[in-house]
């Protein structure tokens, strides 16, 4: 006689449909990710493919090459953030989590991303509120970080907005106070208290804080060099250009996230970079460094997000 097949017990069935039904949705979710960014690039080609032929080919690659460095250190800082609060993962199947997902910021709406870290963070075994801490706090300070970074193109922000710009200098220490770890730690439990969510597992610590705020300043240095490149590349002075630049694209990247209905901060930073590049290069000549950045930085997306999606998914742990 055959033996009887195995019983499939009720618990069994369950995790199978829900193991299904996150891999659609998942699937959905990066469907929609994928899509908003080929809309948003088909929507803006036509000027960047202008102002492209403006540069020479070697500057352009110089300048993507440059970008490339800065947005793979931007991922190390948030991975080097979710070991902080728990969750340390390997870097293949971190930066398929990452650089995919980063595509939703060209959605309407700054939720996006973090929305989907949450739902693929699951399959990696990262709680849902751990993923969107490190989500915030990595944005937070990068944020905090690229306006202090800003500073640096001071004098052009005088030239360009005058003494009014000097007002804005008085946010600059409470920008540091947001920085100091006793701070924001009872600022992170007051906010999740009145979430009705659990405090933090483990308090951040100063040096935690401190390598944060150093990764940080050096991933802007990085991520801004390759508008410095690009303006070298129009006639610009190096010296001059090279507060400017990294300084004045370190202030606009950071005003995006601010405007959240806006997809990927869309117009704020090429006005506020044309308005900082025009003490160092001509209005059209600023206009084109503006719009080939944002040009260069689609295809830095989604390069990465090509790159990272070719390595398998692999679910590490269960979700506690």
């Amino acid at each position: 006689m055959d033996a009887a097949p195995p019983d499939i017990t009720d618990d069994a069935v369950t995790s199978r449909r829900t193991s299904w039904r996150r891999t659609l949705g998942s699937g959905v979710l990066l469907v929609v990710v994928v899509a908003a960014f080929g809309w948003a690039l088909k929507g803006q080609w036509p000027d960047i493919v202008d102002q492209l032929k403006r540069q020479r080919p070697e500057v352009l690659v110089a300048a993507l090459l440059v970008a490339l460095v800065g947005v793979f250190m931007s991922f190390l800082l948030w991975r080097g953030t979710l070991r902080v609060l728990g969750s340390g993962l390997p870097v293949r199947p971190a930066a398929r989590l990452f650089f995919v997902t980063q595509l939703g910021k060209y959605l309407p709406g700054a939720v996006w991303p973090v929305l989907a870290q949450m739902r693929m963070g699951r399959d990696l075994g990262v709680p849902r509120q751990r993923m969107g801490l490190a989500f915030l706090l990595t944005l937070g300070l990068s944020t905090l970080v690229g306006v202090l970074v800003g500073v640096s193109a001071l004098p052009a922000l005088l030239e360009a907005e005058g003494r009014v710009v000097l007002l804005g200098l008085l946010a600059v220490p409470v920008l540091l106070a947001l920085l100091v770890p006793r701070v924001l730690n009872t600022l992170l439990d007051r906010a999740l208290r009145m979430l009705r969510r659990p405090g933090l597992e483990a308090p951040l610590a100063g040096r935690d804080m401190a390598r944060g705020v150093a990764w940080a300043i050096a991933f802007w240095v990085v991520y801004g060099g390759h508008v410095w490149v690009l303006a070298v590349g129009l006639g610009a002075d190096p010296w001059r250009a090279l507060p400017v630049a990294i300084g004045g694209f370190a202030i606009a990247f950071s005003l995006g996230p601010l405007l959240v209905v806006l997809p990927a901060g869309a117009g704020v930073r090429e006005a506020v970079l044309v308005l900082l590049l025009h003490s160092v290069l001509s209005t059209s000549e600023a206009t084109a460094v503006a719009l080939t950045s944002r040009g260069i930085l689609m295809a830095t997306d989604g390069l990465l997000a090509l790159a990272a999606g070719l390595v398998p998914q692999r679910r590490l742990l269960p979700e506690p």
